[in-house]
């Protein structure tokens, strides 16, 4: 609405442009994992071609920042940025995984979450001792006393609860 106040008012509104698709992106995004309630049955569903297309747009964005030689805060975090990677590529081989094994069933974005993986490194932290930088040695040796010999949901979370 802005936008297109500015060009009503004779101003050009193109700097807008670039905002409004990462919100158009964004907003793909939390609809897909939190606010749409319909599931996904099909591997060539078109939230997953969004994702795809929230993913270019961000390389693009990325890349555009590097070839301008502009300072990397003009762009997201690195964190973010492999967090955002991370969510998009991981959630399309959820998808592709189950609907190829098991074609006739669906996966419902909104249930996903990270309580699990949050879960198993509360865990790990707790086997190290709250230590922020273990060993390897540590690390495999807690990875297996996960593994073998702890149950995966600890008490102390919302993971795994019956609200009865």
């Amino acid at each position: 609405v802005y936008r297109e106040h500015l060009f009503e008012t004779g101003k050009d509104g193109s700097q807008l442009d670039s905002t409004i698709q990462l919100l158009e992106h964004s907003s793909s995004l939390i609809d897909l994992f939190s606010t749409s309630r319909q599931a996904i049955s099909s591997l060539n569903d078109g939230r997953i071609r969004k994702l795809d297309q929230c993913l270019s747009f961000l390389s693009e964005w990325k890349d555009e920042v590097s070839a301008t030689g502009a300072s990397p805060r003009h762009f997201i975090s690195d964190k973010l940025w492999f967090d955002m990677q991370s969510m998009i590529h991981g959630f399309k081989a959820v998808v592709n995984i189950k609907l190829t094994a098991f074609p006739t069933s669906v996966i419902k974005s909104w249930l996903v979450n990270q309580d699990v993986v949050e879960n198993h490194f509360c865990q790990v932290r707790a086997c190290n001792g709250q230590n922020k930088n273990p060993t390897y040695r540590l690390q495999e040796q807690t990875q297996n006393s996960i593994r073998y010999g702890q149950t995966t949901i600890s008490r102390k979370s919302n993971v795994g609860l019956n609200s009865r």
